[in-house]
């Protein structure tokens, strides 16, 4: 059975933005995949809620993505209607891949310990961080040099077409808009 190399990028992508799809971009120009899988969450394990419903930022990644040759979008997460802990969203995607990517931004750094079977995660998959924020990226990973200064969290709060992909910006605007004027 032959292996493939799979890269996997999840998030809460609430909203998914420029900054996400120039780390996809940068990773499929980068590393030596057959396919990168971006997964978004039902919810961050992290987090108490999510502001856009996980069916509506699947639908988004999926448009975002459309044009992108060996990118998937995955509903496993949203699927299973929970918080999943990365390792098994990991475990899930490792079937027929000798070589598993795990792309993260430099902003998790910090908390990896906390995550859920960190030491298991960290044997299992080769990390990919996204520079972020300046914060330094110690030289056991793999860096990903992307510049967007992008934060969803403020995104949200002052919702900017310009920091959003053409295919999904005008619905992400309405959305957060409607949502923030109650």
């Amino acid at each position: 059975m032959v292996k493939m190399k799979k890269a996997i990028f999840g998030g809460s992508f609430d909203p998914p933005h420029i900054g996400h799809l120039d780390i996809i971009k940068q990773a499929l120009s980068s590393l030596d995949v057959d396919k990168l899988i971006v997964v978004p969450a039902f919810l961050n394990p992290f987090k108490s809620k999510s502001f856009a419903p996980a069916s509506l930022r699947l639908k988004w990644l999926k448009a975002m993505t459309q044009e992108l040759k060996g990118v998937e979008v995955s509903s496993f997460e949203i699927d299973q209607n929970r918080a999943v802990a990365s390792i098994e969203t990991i475990k899930h995607f490792m079937d027929a891949a000798d070589t598993i990517y795990f792309i993260i931004g430099a902003d998790n750094l910090l908390s990896l310990p906390k995550w859920k079977n960190f030491e298991e995660l960290d044997k299992i998959v080769t990390w990919i961080v996204a520079t972020r924020d300046g914060i330094q990226i110690p030289s056991k990973y793999i860096s990903l040099n992307v510049n967007q200064n992008i934060s969803a969290t403020e995104l949200r709060d002052q919702v900017n077409e310009a920091y959003l992909d053409r295919n999904i910006a005008n619905e992400i605007v309405t959305y957060y808009k409607d949502i923030k004027n109650g």
